[in-house]
C-alpha cells in the first residue's frame, strides 16, 4: 500500500524507510546538494577573485603554512565517531551521549596539544607570526569539534536541505567578513577571519537545527553490557577510520609542507592557490556528496543489488560532473585563472596544469572512501593508507629538488601509479565489482578526454580571441557541446540519459511503496 513516509524529527536519532523511499531520498539529497552549488560557486569564486587582488601570494602562503597541521588534527577528531554514528543502523540516546562525552575529552586534548605546539610550528617555518595565527584559527576548529555530533545526526536523518542551508549561509558570512577585513588592510588576517567565521557560524547553526542534547555525564556511569559492547564496536570502527585519516592526511598535506619549508611563504602561496583551484571542481562535487553517499549506501549495505545500483548511480553523478570540468580546466584553465585572479598569479599556472592532471587521476580512488565507510571496512582502509602514503610522500620529497613544480609532478606521478591498485584493493571484499566501477566511470572519462581533444584542435584550427572573457565563452561552448555529443554517442550513452530522466521522475513522486 502506498503511504507517505514519516519525516524524522530532530529528537529521532534513526531514519528508517523502504528501499524505494530510500532511493528517492538519496536522489532528493543529491539534487538539494547540487542545487546549491551555483550559489556556493558564485560566493567562492567571487570572494577568491577579489581577495586575490587585495592580498599577496605571501598572505595566502602564511595561512597555508598553518592549514596542514589543522588538517592533521581534524583527521583524528572524535576518533571518527561522527562517521560511525552515520553508518550505524541503530542508535539510542544513551549511545549518542556516550559518544558526545568521549569525543569532548578527545577533542579537548587535541586542541590543548595544538595550542602548545604553535611555537614549534613557527620555528619549523621560521615564521613567528604563526604563534598568534594558530590560536586564533584554533577557535574555529574547537567550535566545530563541539558540534560534530549534531552535524552527524542531521546527516544520519538525511536532512541535507538543512545542512546545505547552513553551509551556504556560513560561507556567505565568512566571505563578507574576509572582504571587509581585506579592504581594511588586515592582510593575511582577512583569510584567518574568513575561516574562523565560517566554522563558528556552522557550529552554532548545527546546535540550533538539531535539538538533540546529550545526557548528563553522571547518568552514563552505569551502562548495560550491550551498550558497552555497541560502543566498543563504534570505537573500533572510528579508531580505524581516524588512523586512515591521519596517515592519508600526511600524504595529502606533505607537498605543501615541503614547499613551505624549502621555498617560503610566497612560493607556498602560489602553490596553494594552484592546488585549491585544481581541486575546486572535484571538491564541488565530491565534498557535498560524501554525507549523501555514506548515509544512503550504509542503509543499503544489507542488500547487494540495491548497494550496487545506488553506488553506480552516485559514481555516474560524481564523475559525470567533475571529470568534464577538470578536462576543461586542463585546456583552458590558464585563461580562467588570469581572468579571476590577475597577472600576479601567472607563476602558479604551470603548477596548476600539472595538479589538474593529478586530480583527474586521483579522483578515481578517492571515492573508495565511501565504499570503505558504508561497508564498515575501515580496518582495510587503514591498511591501504600505510601502503599509499609513503609512496606519495617520497614522490613529493624527490620533487623538491626541482622546486614547487617538481613537487606537483611528484604528486601526479604517484597518483598515476597508485590509482588502479587502490581501487582493486578496496573492491576486493565489497558488493561492488571492478566491472561495476569501470562501467560507471568509463563513459564520462572517455567523453571528457574526447571533448578536451576537440577543444585543443578547435583552438589550433579556428584561432580563439585573445580576450580572456570571449575565449572562455567560446571554449566552454565548444567543450560543452563536444562533451554532451560524445557522451550520448558512446555505447549506452543515450540509455544513461534516459535513466537520469527516470530518476528525476521518481524524485518528483510524492509517495513510495513501503
Amino acid at each position: 500500500m502506498a503511504i507517505r513516509q514519516r519525516q524524522p524529527t530532530s529528537h529521532d536519532l534513526n531514519f528508517s524507510a523502504s528501499q524505494a523511499y530510500l532511493q528517492q531520498r538519496s536522489l532528493q539529497s543529491s539534487l538539494i546538494t547540487f542545487g546549491s552549488q551555483p550559489l556556493k560557486l558564485l560566493i567562492g569564486i567571487g570572494t577568491t577573485s577579489i581577495l586575490a587582488r587585495l592580498l599577496t601570494p605571501a598572505d595566502f602562503g602564511l595561512v597555508a603554512m598553518a592549514l596542514p597541521w589543522f588538517a592533521l588534527v581534524e583527521s583524528v577528531n572524535s576518533l571518527g565517531l561522527g562517521t560511525a554514528m552515520v553508518q550505524r543502523s541503530h542508535l539510542d540516546h544513551q549511545q549518542a551521549s556516550i559518544i558526545f562525552w568521549l569525543s569532548f575529552g578527545i577533542n579537548t586534548l587535541l586542541m590543548i596539544g595544538l595550542l602548545l605546539s604553535a611555537p614549534a610550528f613557527a620555528w619549523f617555518y621560521q615564521e613567528p607570526r604563526l604563534i598568534l595565527i594558530i590560536p586564533v584559527m584554533a577557535l574555529g576548529m574547537a567550535s566545530l569539534f563541539m558540534s560534530f555530533q549534531h552535524q552527524s545526526l542531521l546527516a544520519r536523518q538525511m536532512r541535507f536541505g538543512i545542512l546545505t542551508l547552513i553551509e551556504v549561509g556560513s560561507l556567505a558570512l565568512g566571505a563578507g567578513v574576509a572582504l571587509v577585513a581585506a579592504r581594511g588592510g588586515w592582510s593575511y588576517w582577512a583569510l584567518v577571519l574568513q575561516l574562523v567565521t565560517y566554522q563558528v557560524t556552522q557550529s552554532l547553526s548545527y546546535w540550533v537545527a538539531c535539538r538533540w542534547r546529550p545526557a548528563g555525564f553522571k547518568t552514563l556511569v552505569q551502562l548495560s553490557q550491550e551498550t558497552r559492547h555497541d560502543t566498543g564496536k563504534m570505537l573500533s570502527y572510528g579508531a580505524n577510520l581516524s588512523g586512515f585519516h591521519l596517515i592519508n592526511r600526511v600524504g595529502m598535506e606533505m607537498d605543501r609542507v615541503l614547499v613551505g619549508y624549502f621555498n617560503g611563504a610566497s612560493a607556498l602561496g602560489l602553490y596553494s592557490v594552484a592546488y585549491n583551484w585544481a581541486y575546486f571542481p572535484f571538491n564541488q562535487v565530491y565534498l557535498p556528496l560524501i554525507n549523501v553517499a555514506i548515509s544512503s549506501l550504509s542503509r543499503a549495505a544489507g542488500e547487494v543489488n540495491q548497494y550496487r545500483s545506488q553506488s553506480r548511480q552516485i559514481l555516474i553523478l560524481m564523475f559525470g560532473l567533475c571529470l568534464p570540468a577538470l578536462a576543461f580546466l586542463g585546456v583552458s584553465g590558464d585563461q580562467l585563472l588570469l581572468l579571476l585572479l590577475g597577472d600576479q598569479w601567472i607563476d602558479s599556472f604551470p603548477i596548476f596544469r600539472v595538479l589538474v592532471l593529478s586530480v583527474f587521476v586521483s579522483g578515481f580512488y578517492r571515492v573508495t572512501k565511501w565504499i570503505y565507510l558504508s561497508t564498515g571496512q575501515t580496518h582495510r582502509q587503514l591498511r591501504w593508507s600505510t601502503l599509499h602514503t609513503p609512496v606519495v610522500v617520497a614522490a613529493a620529497a624527490i620533487g623538491t629538488y626541482w622546486g614547487p613544480l617538481g613537487v606537483a609532478w611528484g604528486v601526479t606521478v604517484a597518483s598515476l601509479v597508485l590509482t588502479y591498485p587502490a581501487i582493486a584493493f578496496c573492491l576486493h571484499k565489497t558488493p561492488l565489482t571492478m566491472g561495476d566501477f569501470v562501467g560507471a566511470v568509463w563513459r564520462p572519462t572517455v567523453a571528457s578526454l574526447a571533448a578536451a581533444g576537440l577543444l585543443v584542435a578547435g583552438e589550433m584550427w579556428l584561432g580563439f580571441p585573445a580576450n580572456a572573457g570571449l575565449y572562455l565563452v567560446l571554449s566552454a561552448t565548444l567543450f560543452g557541446g563536444a562533451y554532451a555529443s560524445s557522451f550520448i554517442l558512446l555505447p549506452g550513452g543515450w540509455q544513461e540519459v534516459r535513466n537520469a530522466y527516470q530518476a528525476l521522475h521518481l524524485l518528483a513522486s510524492k509517495r513510495a511503496d513501503r
